[in-house]
């Protein structure tokens, strides 16, 4: 465990190099620091299966617990330290229902995100899909686009077969992740030129919303968005954080079962060109504008309202 001190109190963490993540993370402490007046020992649980029991030990005023970085790995662990351990605690990530202690909300990757709104070049007629890391999800995508012949030979989708199979559990799966992670930051030359992109993100599940570059680069780019990732996550970014809608038809986002959302997102893909896209670009070139210049107002509001909950339940 790596203790860093930071402005005003310490910062544990077990991401022992710079990559990207650590970043993020780092990012959310110090925005704490510049924006709540708060005195906090802070600690990231992304990896929480990594640390030793003496994470369990921390005696102190408050503890904020982050996770940001990834999706909520090792959930079953997390929660059975939040309930355990000695200090109060605060747990800044996706919305997670039925923690035991107060959760503020924080999407991590566009708030801290390294993409400008990048004007578009040219609405060609091809799509993209960029899927780096085989999660099953990702998986179900790539074996059911295979089964839509003239839809995949519109479209320049990467699928990387070859990583360990097992779960994710160390960053250390990637020997060279700092650098991997700096050229997934970057907006992709294709998509400039790109009529749409299937963004199937690095999560896809029922129980939280996370969202990370993937998202961001294609919003950024004006580009009109089919998201494979979780349920409600469209309905979450249109309702309370202010964007329009991401395509010509956001309704499979309010379907539960993730096959069902995939097969529907499928099928708009295959008739995109069929909707009225004039509406669709212009929304899209809406929410690149939306992203850049007013969702981080948004964000810090219901960030500051949720932590002003959190610290009257703690009083």
């Amino acid at each position: 465990m790596y203790k860093i001190n930071t402005k005003f109190s310490y910062f544990l963490t077990n991401v022992d190099h710079d990559c990207a993540m650590r970043k993020i993370t780092s990012s959310v402490v110090d925005f704490f620091y510049e924006n709540l007046s708060t005195d906090a020992t802070f600690i990231d649980l992304t990896w929480i299966n990594q640390y030793n029991s003496s994470i369990n030990d921390i005696d102190t005023k408050l503890i904020i617990a982050l996770d940001v970085a990834d999706p909520p790995y090792y959930l079953e662990k997390k929660i059975d330290w939040l309930s355990k351990v000695r200090s109060p605690v605060f747990y800044v990530g996706p919305i997670i229902k039925n923690l035991p202690c107060p959760t503020i909300p924080f999407f991590g990757w566009l708030r801290f995100r390294p993409q400008h709104l990048t004007e578009k070049i040219k609405y060609e007629n091809f799509f993209v899909s960029f899927n780096r890391k085989p999660h099953i999800h990702r998986k179900q995508f790539f074996n059911a686009l295979k089964t839509y012949s003239q839809l995949i030979s519109n479209g320049y989708v990467s699928f990387f077969e070859d990583l360990p199979k097992s779960e994710i559990s160390s960053l250390s799966l990637d020997l060279d992740i700092v650098k991997l992670q700096s050229l997934a930051q970057q907006i992709d030359e294709k998509q400039l030129y790109s009529s749409f992109e299937i963004v199937c993100e690095t999560s896809a599940t029922n129980s939280h919303i996370f969202l990370t570059e993937k998202f961001n680069k294609c919003v950024a780019s004006e580009t009109p968005l089919l998201l494979l990732g979780d349920y409600k996550t469209l309905f979450t970014l249109k309702n309370y954080y202010g964007f329009t809608d991401f395509g010509p038809d956001d309704s499979y986002d309010l379907e539960p079962s993730y096959d069902v959302r995939m097969s529907k997102v499928l099928n708009i893909a295959t008739n995109f060109y069929n909707y009225p896209l004039k509406k669709v670009y212009d929304n899209a070139k809406r929410n690149a504008d939306h992203l850049q210049n007013n969702f981080d107002i948004i964000h810090d509001n219901h960030v500051f309202k949720s932590f002003s909950k959190a610290i009257k339940c703690l009083r």
